[in-house]
């Protein structure tokens, strides 16, 4: 079984097929983790698709496994030049040249590269991304067009360190077990990502407001230093919010970028007193990577997230509960994996005492979403909260009509042409004539969501500090 997976694995790779390629090696690393050629190709694929972080962990876990490999190296070149560390850019280059003969003018080049991109950014403006490992979903596309002025390198923090060293420290904080003074002396005599940044770095942008954020916000800093929160960060009270008060002190931070206007209004409103530099800088997409297809109305709805309560995925079923009775062609595709065990029983229950097997297809995890999308007509969105999600944006983009639950802080984003608050207005907006697929990809466009206008308003905000 295995050797048909990866024969077929292998076989999409050579046609260029490579998220359905990583699918196969998926599979085969689901009952082998370490099986040599799954990790090594699906090293290459991530690569190819520039998901750098992805391709870094299935790199370092070859080199770890296997020992030297110049293809390897040349991929860790690569990730850590574009994460802005040059000098083990070239380490890793020096590595793969050592290794083989295969390739070395290419690589030759790319150590040339990272050398002068060294010597050019000595004069640049040094900015740190400081991230937990795993959390920086929305960074590179930042990163990249970023790098074009300012030396930006990413700082990710291990999940070890996160947990043992910068939770436990907000945490003890927050129960008022350690002072602040304590908590900068622990800072201080332990090696740890966060120092290394400041110590690195003219300005700090810190990514979630998170245990990390807590620590930066008691030190006494020398460097500019910024926090940039997202949504769920605004109701964790165990972690950094005590009697309705953040453990963060903002202001002894330089400044804190949202990413909607409603969250940073919760956040006010439990009395947290933000630095006097604080602006919301909406998503931003890049149109380059997302393809636009002339849709029209039909009966395929998508349905994109990982499915957790919040999500209210139960909603979406009580919309195809009616609009089967209309026309059982409509068919509700799940994209997603569920996180909550409770609420997978009760969702599949429901499906089933709803009698909807027949219209409700889970995908689970979809490797290729571009791909799935291409025979859908609507995203249907019925969360009861939300930051500024990028789901939504990308299928617009693509030409697929939103359908969006009408959450606090909706009418920020989407005109109401496109929000419902019962199930009859989700019903009458999937059966209704109306359809521009254009206009909803120039919506994107005129709200601003692009990566080009994202970073400008970073630029204008790092300026300001």
């Amino acid at each position: 079984m295995v050797s048909e997976l990866k024969k077929e694995a292998i076989e999409s790779f050579r046609r260029g097929e490579l998220k359905k390629a990583y699918g196969f090696f998926r599979r085969i690393l689901s009952e082998n983790p370490e099986d040599k050629e799954a990790i090594y190709y699906s090293a290459v694929i991530f690569h190819r698709l520039e998901r750098w972080r992805t391709a870094k962990r299935f790199a370092l876990q070859y080199l770890r496994l296997f020992g030297s490999d110049p293809s390897m190296e040349e991929i860790l070149g690569d990730v850590l030049s574009f994460e802005g560390d040059f000098k083990t850019a070239v380490k890793w280059y020096k590595k793969s040249l050592k290794h083989s003969h295969e390739g070395s003018d290419r690589v030759r080049n790319k150590l040339k590269e990272a050398q002068k991109k060294l010597e050019e950014s000595l004069d640049k403006k040094k900015i740190a991304v400081v991230v937990a490992e795993g959390a920086d979903a929305f960074t590179d596309d930042l990163i990249e067009r970023l790098s074009e002025k300012y030396w930006v390198r990413k700082f990710s923090v291990p999940k070890k360190e996160y947990y043992f060293f910068f939770s436990a420290l907000a945490v003890l904080y927050g129960r008022n077990m350690l002072k602040p003074l304590v908590v900068r002396f622990l800072f201080s005599i332990f090696p740890n990502t966060l120092k290394r940044a400041l110590r690195w770095a003219d300005v700090v942008w810190i990514e979630w407001a998170s245990p990390v954020a807590v620590v930066a916000s008691l030190l006494k800093r020398k460097k500019k230093t910024f926090v940039r929160l997202h949504r769920y960060e605004a109701f964790r009270t165990y972690s950094f919010l005590k009697e309705n008060s953040s453990l963060i002190n903002w202001q002894n931070l330089d400044g804190a970028i949202f990413v909607s206007e409603s969250v940073k209004k919760i956040v006010e409103e439990k009395g947290t007193k933000l630095p006097e530099k604080t602006v919301v800088i909406h998503n931003g997409l890049n149109l380059e990577k997302v393809s636009f297809e002339e849709k029209s109305k039909g009966f395929d709805i998508g349905w994109v997230a990982g499915i957790i309560p919040r999500k209210n995925l139960h909603l979406a079923l009580e919309i195809m509960g009616r609009l089967v009775q209309i026309d059982t062609r409509y068919t509700l595709h799940v994209a997603g994996e569920f996180k909550d065990e409770l609420y997978e029983i009760y969702i599949k229950h429901l499906v089933k005492e709803m009698k909807l097997e027949n219209n409700v297809i889970f995908y689970g995890w979809v490797d290729d979403i571009d791909a799935w999308w291409k025979d859908k007509n609507y995203i249907l969105s019925t969360s009861f909260h939300e930051g500024h999600p990028y789901n939504i944006m990308e299928a617009m983009a693509k030409g697929i009509k939103p359908v969006i639950h009408n959450f606090p802080g909706a009418r920020e984003f989407y005109d109401d042409e496109f929000l419902f608050n019962s199930v009859d207005e989700a019903v009458q907006k999937i059966v209704e004539e109306d359809y521009d697929s254009k206009r909803y990809r120039d919506y994107v466009i005129e709200k601003d969501w692009t990566i080009e206008h994202q970073v400008k308003a970073f630029e204008e905000f790092i300026e300001s500090l």
